[in-house]
């Protein structure tokens, strides 16, 4: 009976995901727990994160709340508790991850220095520059290393002066 009560309350609250102890990122990083991952900025208009929310038992108690987070968790430091990897179907925006049959998802389930844990969905997060390093966009985001590396090897070949280089080696750095 006692079975049975816990598989009714319970378990639709439960994400059924494989847990994993290393991840290589869209970033090129690869994260293992214990980890740290710096937060960038909020990528939605109303200037919450889009792909870091509330998670653990804090989500399925705040049900029907709005579970982003908004910009005061900006350029802070998280903490890799673990790697989950498992169908989700997100019902609707600021709601935990539920068990379904939707796409898989890879998540880290991270603490900020509260009781509370949160997820990150660690790659869209990476792909809106919700995570620093983030991918460079074709919006105009640039790798900083790289272009002083094609500015060091034309400066090296005669392509460019010194004080072309010196001038746009301060302007990458100065972004």
């Amino acid at each position: 009976m006692k079975k049975l009560l816990f598989i009714l309350l319970i378990a639709p609250f439960c994400v059924f995901a494989q847990d994993m102890t290393s991840y290589k990122a869209a970033n090129n990083i690869t994260y293992h727990i214990g980890d740290t991952v710096h937060l960038g900025k909020p990528s939605t208009p109303d200037g919450n994160f889009k792909y870091f929310e509330v998670g653990g038992w804090n989500a399925v108690v705040s049900r029907g709340h709005n579970m982003r987070i908004d910009e005061t968790y900006s350029n802070r430091a998280v903490v890799i508790k673990s790697i989950k990897k498992g169908h989700v179907t997100v019902h609707e925006p600021g709601r935990p991850p539920m068990p379904g049959n939707g796409p898989e998802k890879l998540w880290f389930v991270v603490g900020a220095g509260s009781i509370s844990n949160f997820n990150l969905y660690i790659d869209d997060a990476i792909s809106v520059c919700e995570v620093t390093p983030c991918q460079a966009k074709a919006t105009g985001v640039v790798n900083v290393a790289d272009e002083l590396l094609k500015l060091k090897k034309l400066l090296d070949s005669g392509g460019i002066t010194q004080a072309e280089y010196d001038a746009q080696k301060k302007k990458l750095l100065n972004q």
